[in-house]
């Protein structure tokens, strides 16, 4: 773990990181895929969500970054969805006999 921390924290620069998840499966020929979310603040304290995921070929001694993919993730403001029917009622009923 701290050794992904560090790695995220070299490549950005001058930006406070904070990992939320990191999440690690073995792969082909013994590597491994990492997938970590977090957020970013920057100099201007504008705080950035960001998905990063890469695979850790093995070599010799130890690993090497063969692929790496960084993105921001947009927020999204969830809204809370309602269990209201078009009909107004919040329960379903059985069609009554005649009706259809």
């Amino acid at each position: 773990m701290q050794a992904i921390n560090q790695k995220v924290l070299l490549s950005i620069g001058h930006v406070r990181a904070n990992m939320n998840t990191v999440d690690s499966q073995e792969s082909l020929s013994s590597g491994v895929t990492v997938l970590v979310a977090g957020y970013l603040i920057g100099e201007d304290n504008v705080k950035r969500t960001f998905i990063r995921s890469f695979f850790l070929a093995p070599q010799d001694i130890g690993f090497f970054v063969l692929n790496d993919i960084f993105r921001f993730v947009e927020e999204v403001e969830h809204q809370q969805v309602s269990q209201d029917l078009a009909n107004g009622n919040a329960e379903l009923h059985p069609a009554e006999e005649g009706q259809s």
